[in-house]
């Protein structure tokens, strides 16, 4: 099963693992002892479903709150990666800004 993508923002984040974190609780608030196993089957596949992609989507957000994941300087560092590897991007960034080339 492939994992879905994950949300491109905080608010996206929080309005999926409030999702789940219903799902969850709706599904394991109908189990009762009456409950048929062929039911508890089914709600229990539906939680173990549902709990990996929670706690993916929790790690996610956490990561992206943490201050070594600035968006920013992950986007500069991913272009100071790149000006290393691709001399022609990095004649492209020198003819813009002559000071990336004294850095170098």
């Amino acid at each position: 099963m492939t994992p879905t993508p994950l949300p491109q923002t905080m608010e996206g984040f929080e309005k999926e693992i409030e999702f789940l974190r219903t799902l969850i609780q709706d599904i394991s608030g109908k189990l009762t002892r009456d409950t048929g196993l062929d039911q508890m089957l089914e709600m229990l596949d539906k939680v173990g479903k549902a709990a990996p992609q929670l706690a993916r989507l929790v790690k996610a957000q956490h990561e992206l709150a943490s201050s070594e994941l600035d968006p920013a300087s992950l986007l500069r560092q991913a272009l100071d990666e790149l000006r290393q590897e691709w001399p022609e991007f990095r004649a492209f960034c020198e003819e813009f800004d002559p000071q990336i080339g004294k850095n170098q």
